[in-house]
C-alpha cells in the first residue's frame, strides 16, 4: 500500500511538473475584468518568462491539524546532477522551522525524451533554521541515459 502510495504521488508531482513546463498556471484567478497595464506588466505564467525559477520555487505550506504545532515543510532544490565523474546528485534540503526536523524528499532522473529513468525519494534530518545536503547515488544504466535530474520542491516534514 505504501508503494501505491508513492506511485500516486509521483504521478500527481509529475503531472504538476508538466503543468508548470507547458505554461499552464494556478496563479492567476478566473473571471473578473483586468486593466490591461496590470496585463502587460503581469509575468504571465509560461516558462518564458524571465522572472519565473522553476527550480527554485518554494510553495508556501504549514503542516495539518495531525501534527502538535504549525511546523512548516521544507524546500529541496538540486545542486548538481550526476555525471560520469561524480555518479551521485547532490539535493540541499532547508528547514525553515527553529527546530530540528526531518524531512522527505520525492526525486526523478529523466531522459531526454522526458521518460523516467528511475524515481524515489529519501530522508534527511535538518537542524532548526539550517539546511543538509544529500547524495543520491545513481547507477551507470541511468547515468548513460540521464538528462535532466529532478526534484519536488517542497520537502514534506515527517516529523
Amino acid at each position: 500500500m505504501h508503494s501505491r502510495g508513492r506511485v500516486l504521488r509521483f504521478t500527481a508531482v509529475t503531472a504538476t511538473v508538466v503543468l508548470a513546463l507547458t505554461g499552464f498556471s494556478s496563479g492567476h484567478k478566473s473571471g473578473g475584468r483586468h486593466k490591461s497595464s496590470h496585463r502587460d506588466s503581469d509575468g504571465g505564467g509560461g516558462c518564458s518568462s524571465s522572472s519565473q525559477d522553476h527550480d527554485s520555487y518554494t510553495p508556501a505550506r504549514t503542516t495539518g491539524t495531525r501534527r502538535a504545532s504549525t511546523l512548516q515543510d521544507g524546500t529541496a532544490t538540486v545542486v548538481s546532477c550526476a555525471t560520469k565523474a561524480t555518479p551521485y546528485t547532490t539535493i540541499e534540503v532547508s528547514n525553515p522551522n527553529s527546530r530540528r526536523g526531518t524531512f522527505e524528499v520525492a526525486f526523478s532522473f529523466t531522459d531526454a525524451a522526458g521518460r523516467t529513468l528511475n524515481s524515489g525519494d529519501k530522508q534527511v534530518s535538518v537542524s532548526g533554521r539550517g539546511t543538509s545536503k544529500i547524495k543520491v547515488p545513481t547507477g551507470q544504466a541511468v547515468l548513460a541515459k540521464l538528462d535532466h535530474c529532478w526534484v519536488e520542491p517542497a520537502a514534506d516534514l515527517v516529523n
